[in-house]
């Protein structure tokens, strides 16, 4: 029987059966629904091949089926001309928020171009979205194109209490909440003077650091989106300007200070109690690889939720401490995840994934790649705090190079953040087809909102 079914959406048929039994004779009509599921639900993205001639892949597993395509693009739409050619960094976002027009939608994956275009997508047929929306993404700005480097989030889409930051290769940086819509922190009143290198975001701040100038700064979050066009976000940030955190280094043990050094990634280790997690931040020397971790605390009276930092007073205090062993060959694969032990940074070092504990210095290697291979990116499959996203935390994507060709390959971690060896790792380095991947440049997992646990019934 052949069933024609829409691509990119799910679908439900009903089949009318004659079932027989083959000892009486005696036969009956049943019937059963079949439901569908979109293609790319629940599966993995990666940017892989040269700049100028780059492909969207994908990795989907159905059950015991997996599929590897190298051009997801070209497999929903074959007679469109790929799109992604430019691109080299993805992210996706999803919520709770109400569709609004034709832009704000549920389930958005973005793709960020080497030309500042943002292009996005409902992941589940790469349908676009924001065609009538002008730079819905990005804003424009009299400062020029914006190429993000690093794009960071933490809270829970399912309340809206989820927040993004975007940092621009050229020290810029972008805050966004709930809706993946960004704006430009507010000009006056604020500190216009900076060249941001990492950030972190606190229950009430966007906390960065300032390489040109050598400081802290900070931002309280505010209940604005992005959405509205340039001018009303604006005007709402006003009351809300980018502030000196006047740290004082001081107090710092010799050689500890972060004065000319480079901050690197920011993150706030919390578990439980977000309210009161506090940010931290890794530089490492410019000239030797010696890094450091320091850890910020709010100076206000009712916890991270007070402004601080009035006038020239200190917002947060600071300690440092140097982190013995610390040895990523890329700063762009570190990565802390909320669902581990708050003392556990990941990272990679050539081809293995390492854990290090931020305590005592201990590593332990999670995963190696096979001969020849170097690891290019990582990110786990989830980061938000949502309840039924715990699951899919504990999985790591690893995008992989050796030479021109690329591959992928995915590990899975126990609660206590060890290797699960009830799944075996994967390993793709060829399509369906028997095609060769090109270069990785960036993974990313798309997944419906609601990811349930697996049940035991």
């Amino acid at each position: 029987l052949d069933v024609d079914l829409p691509l990119g959406r799910d679908t439900s048929f009903t089949v009318l059966l004659r079932v027989q039994d083959q000892s009486t004779k005696l036969s009956r009509y049943a019937n059963f629904q079949v439901a569908t599921r979109p293609i790319f639900k629940n599966s993995l993205f990666f940017l892989h091949g040269s700049q100028g001639n780059v492909r969207l892949g994908n990795v989907e597993v159905v059950g015991a089926s997996t599929k590897v395509r190298s051009d997801a693009y070209k497999l929903v739409h074959p007679d469109a001309v790929n799109p992604f050619t430019k691109a080299y960094k993805l992210m996706f976002q999803y919520g709770l928020v109400s569709e609004r027009r034709d832009f704000v939608k549920r389930y958005n994956l973005i793709a960020f171009e080497t030309d500042g275009k943002v292009k996005t997508y409902d992941p589940f047929g790469l349908k676009p979205c924001f065609t009538n929306y002008r730079d819905f993404v990005v804003p424009q700005s009299d400062q020029g194109t914006f190429l993000p480097s690093k794009i960071g989030m933490v809270g829970d889409p399912s309340n809206q209490s989820d927040f993004y930051y975007m940092l621009g290769k050229d020290g810029r940086f972008l805050t966004a909440r709930t809706i993946p819509s960004f704006k430009t922190p507010a000009t006056e009143g604020s500190v216009s003077n900076y060249n941001v290198t990492a950030a972190a975001i606190t229950a009430s701040h966007f906390v960065l650091w300032d390489g040109r100038n050598n400081r802290f700064l900070y931002v309280s979050k505010d209940d604005g989106y992005g959405i509205w066009a340039e001018q009303q976000a604006y005007q709402a940030q006003l009351n809300n300007p980018v502030l000196d955190a006047h740290v004082d280094f001081s107090g710092l043990k010799e050689g500890l200070s972060p004065v000319g050094k480079k901050a690197i990634y920011g993150y706030i280790q919390y578990r439980e109690n977000y309210n009161k997690a506090t940010p931290y931040f890794i530089f490492r020397d410019k000239a030797a690889p010696n890094y450091y971790l320091y850890q910020l605390t709010s100076t206000a009276t009712d916890g991270d939720k007070g402004s601080g930092g009035n006038g020239d007073e200190p917002a947060y205090t600071i300690k440092g401490q140097k982190l013995e062993g610390f040895s990523p060959s890329s700063v762009a694969t570190i990565l802390y995840n909320t669902w581990f032990s708050t003392n556990y940074i990941f990272y990679a070092d050539g081809a293995d994934v390492v854990r290090y504990n931020v305590n005592n210095g201990d590593k332990a290697v999670l995963y190696s790649a096979p001969a020849g291979y170097t690891i290019a990116c990582m990110k786990f499959r989830s980061e938000d705090t949502f309840i039924y996203s715990t699951d899919l935390g504990r999985y790591l994507s690893i995008g992989l190079n050796n030479g021109a060709n690329g591959a992928i390959a995915e590990i899975k971690l126990n609660t206590a953040s060890d290797l699960d060896e009830t799944y075996a790792p994967r390993f793709y380095d060829k399509d369906s087809e028997g095609h060769k991947l090109g270069n990785i440049l960036d993974v990313q997992f798309v997944r419906e909102y609601s990811y349930a646990l697996p049940s035991n019934k």
